[in-house]
């Protein structure tokens, strides 16, 4: 009989987005390792979910705060460092090696995963930890590994379980809605006012930096079209002109009650010079820094 080849005509490449090469290790703690913190670099990558507890993601070039919720990306070759501050910790982590350039994506500030992601993340790890075991004690070896008679099939479903996950996660932050019914386009997350919440208190410890837009979408895992949305509908207000209003707020509190120069506190506060400073506050206050100081100075006298 002939075989109809046709379905050739039909057939589409399996691009896959994400690779997870090898497995290191899936490990889930709770409670806070008893350890100095120290810095580390690894040859593969992490994924770190926080379920309970906080503490502080230090890189290289900055500091992060590590609350429930929330999920951390450590790339391979990466020196960093995490330290927990609260007694009551419990979190999960996966160790893998996955070299598709997709991987940047995720960078490397905390991103806030919606409901879904997180208990997608975290029945992988759950299965995933049931084949890892510790090192034997040796010398400079330390950690987890995954046991060597694990069956090649549970292997595969954990590395296929983690690829669903990175894209899962990818499509959210590119916007692409195609995983998800038309009802389920915006996450659960973003009903109440949570997200709100924790981005103003997100503009507030970091109001010494010149953030973007980009950057406070990217540590909370939304797209820019849904978080500047959902802020304005809840605050009346844009994103960027409730965090410069933040940092306005400060400067006048510094003016009247310290003795830091205007050019120190433009610089605290992130602004790129004093004169920009200076412009963006008399736009805000109908003042110059220096009339503000002055009016600032009578009230003082005059109280």
């Amino acid at each position: 009989m002939e075989i109809d080849a046709s379905y050739h005509l039909n057939s589409l490449e399996n691009r896959r987005a994400f690779r997870i090469s090898s497995l290191v290790s899936a490990i889930r703690f709770f409670h806070n390792p008893i350890h100095t913190p120290y810095k580390e670099n690894y040859n593969f990558a992490q994924i770190l979910l926080v379920l309970e507890g906080s503490g502080t993601y230090t890189t290289e070039h900055s500091a992060y705060p590590m609350t429930a919720g929330r999920m951390i990306y450590r790339p391979a070759y990466r020196t960093s460092q995490y330290e927990w501050h609260s007694e009551r910790v419990h979190y999960a982590l996966i160790s893998f090696v996955c070299n598709s350039p997709a991987m940047d994506r995720f960078g490397v500030e905390p991103l806030v995963l919606n409901e879904e992601e997180r208990g997608t993340l975290h029945d992988l790890i759950k299965t995933a930890s049931r084949v890892c075991e510790p090192f034997e004690e040796r010398e400079n070896v330390r950690g987890f590994r995954f046991k060597s008679d694990t069956p090649d099939a549970v292997l595969g479903f954990i590395a296929a379980s983690l690829e669903r996950f990175l894209s899962m996660l990818y499509c959210r932050l590119e916007s692409i809605d195609l995983l998800l019914d038309e009802s389920q386009k915006v996450s659960a997350y973003l009903d109440g006012t949570a997200l709100t919440d924790r981005v103003k208190q997100y503009l507030a410890a970091n109001m010494t930096r010149q953030l973007s837009v980009d950057e406070v979408c990217r540590a909370f895992g939304v797209s820019q079209t849904a978080l500047l949305r959902k802020f304005r509908r809840d605050t009346d207000r844009s994103l960027m002109d409730y965090f410069t209003e933040l940092k306005i707020t400060e400067a006048k509190y510094r003016i009247a009650k310290t003795s830091q120069s205007f050019t120190e506190i433009a610089e605290a506060l992130g602004f790129s010079s004093v004169n920009y400073f200076s412009k963006v506050f008399k736009a805000r206050v109908g003042m110059t820094p220096t009339e503000y100081s002055r009016h600032a100075s009578k009230r003082r006298a005059g109280g």
